[in-house]
């Protein structure tokens, strides 16, 4: 069976592509393809606790990640990036694994595909 990586650096709100990455992950591992998640540089902000998005007439996506569990799909938080941030573990919510740049190489390594999701130039 094929192992699909998803690379997602990018804030949750102002663009698409973090809710059309949501999408490809459910869409992969809902067919059965053994899927991951990797949230680096803004993607972390994603799983921030607190966000009340309502406000500019959006959806909460952490909730929607936190989801992806149900589809067995692993997610993985990026140390580097939280600090970059000035986040902790405990400004974020739901299930996931805290990864450092050695870790992620590894887990990369271990995928047959890699899929990036970044806004921005």
């Amino acid at each position: 069976m094929k192992r699909v990586m998803v690379l997602i650096n990018a804030a949750p709100y102002g663009t698409a592509t973090p809710a059309e990455a949501y999408r490809t992950v459910q869409g992969l591992a809902g067919m059965g393809i053994e899927t991951s998640c990797v949230l680096i540089g803004d993607g972390v902000f994603i799983l921030k606790k607190d966000q009340e998005p309502r406000e500019i007439d959006m959806q909460k996506l952490s909730d929607a990640y936190k989801a992806l569990s149900e589809f067995d799909v692993k997610i993985y938080v990026c140390s580097d990036s939280l600090k970059e941030r000035g986040l902790t573990l405990e400004d974020l919510e739901g299930p996931f694994e805290l990864v450092g740049c050695e870790e992620m190489n590894a887990l990369l390594d271990k995928h047959d595909c890699v899929l990036t999701f970044t806004s921005g130039g």
